[in-house]
């Protein structure tokens, strides 16, 4: 599973447009690449006033047909072309309904669990802007015990528009605790989770979010009284 989600993490997001979209060139001309990259050269030029179709998106790049060949264009030329109603493109919120339009995050942090250095990778499904679940797998080394836990969460956001948005939730799951200890030889101890979690994100900019987070657990133990531990975290996530 962490193999899995390291994976996620290498990866970027492949948006396929809904629909083509014709559009018209505005300025004097738009270059067209043979791929998607500054290091593909130009091998079309599309002069003003004639028609390309917007096929799929890669990164800062959109694939298109010009005379009925498949070229590049670079997502910043897009201000250069306006649809056949003459409406311009915004790129910049393109972009954001690109973020508020996700469906898949992964993401990795570290923090501070309970005083141990931390980190966690997670990976999340959004049903709606406003609600998604996550599930996180944790690992923190302390001097005492190592710590693994495997958390599913459920997070709101009230506010999923802004570009900074608060986000809160609650989850629960397994915490395995491994002492480190020398004379004696102590099991392995298994317990239940059950947290809160109140957090920010911030979109920085073409599929990564940067995140804050403060989480409150608590342990279930077969002891009388449970156990509660503070996690502070900091990290980042690519969106699909």
């Amino acid at each position: 599973m962490i193999r899995f989600m390291l994976l996620c993490l290498s990866l970027f997001s492949f948006a396929v447009v809904a629909d083509p979209v014709e559009v018209t060139v505005s300025a004097d001309f738009v270059n067209l690449h043979s791929g998607a990259g500054r290091g593909y050269p130009i091998v079309q030029v599309a002069i003003k006033g004639e028609r390309l179709t917007l096929l799929t998106r890669r990164h800062d790049w959109v694939q298109v047909e010009f005379k009925q060949q498949p070229y590049w264009l670079a997502r910043a030329d897009l201000v250069q072309v306006v649809t056949l109603q003459q409406q311009p493109f915004d790129v910049s919120a393109d972009k954001m309904a690109a973020y508020e339009a996700r469906t898949l995050e992964a993401g990795l942090q570290f923090g501070d669990f309970n005083g141990s250095s931390m980190y966690q990778l997670s990976l999340a499904y959004l049903f709606s802007p406003y609600v998604q679940t996550e599930l996180a797998l944790s690992q923190a080394n302390g001097d005492q015990a190592d710590n693994v836990s495997a958390e599913l969460s459920v997070y709101l956001s009230p506010w999923p528009h802004w570009r900074l948005s608060p986000y809160f939730g609650i989850g629960g799951g397994v915490l395995r605790t491994s002492p480190r200890t020398v004379l004696v030889q102590t099991p392995d101890r298994n317990n239940s989770l059950a947290s809160a979690e109140l957090g920010l994100r911030y979109y920085l900019s073409r599929n990564f979010i940067a995140r804050a987070g403060y989480r409150r657990s608590v342990i279930v133990t077969d002891r009388n009284d449970n156990e509660e531990i503070d996690t502070w975290k900091l990290g980042f996530s690519v969106f699909f």
